[in-house]
């Protein structure tokens, strides 16, 4: 059943990004005096790492989680959804620095959009084992 498998894939979606919020978390706990904490912007330089790096593993991650949770097939998903997930990204660092909230909360959901339009997109086009239509 398709709405099975989307409902997964928006478990995937929000379980990366929280995964890297998390390391964002224990890292400004862990390390308080890094560099990358500042006086008057906290411990942002965590969260920017986590930005520029994170994203990409967590692209590269979501194919074994999606498999795990049962979305079948899963690699077709993870491959379908880097583009959207990339587009989205794009919007993100494209926000003005008056939206940084809103971007923050676009980033943050953004395998909740893209994992799920992925199996969709699949769905449409017949390669997810049930019928079009």
């Amino acid at each position: 059943m398709i709405a099975k498998r989307v409902a997964l894939a928006c478990v995937v979606g929000i379980i990366l990004p929280l995964a890297l919020v998390g390391w964002t978390v224990a890292m400004t706990e862990l390390f308080p005096n890094s560099s990358l904490c500042g006086e008057y912007t906290g411990c942002f330089g965590y969260l920017m790492k986590a930005w520029e790096v994170g994203r990409w593993v967590a692209a590269v991650v979501a194919w074994p989680l999606l498999w795990l949770v049962g979305v079948r097939p899963a690699w077709p998903v993870a491959v379908v959804a880097v583009p959207l997930l990339v587009v989205i990204w794009l919007v993100v660092e494209a926000l003005p620095l008056w939206a940084l909230w809103y971007a923050f909360l676009l980033a943050l959901v953004s395998g909740l959009i893209a994992y799920p339009a992925a199996v969709l997109i699949l769905g449409r086009l017949g390669r997810s084992g049930e019928p079009v239509g």
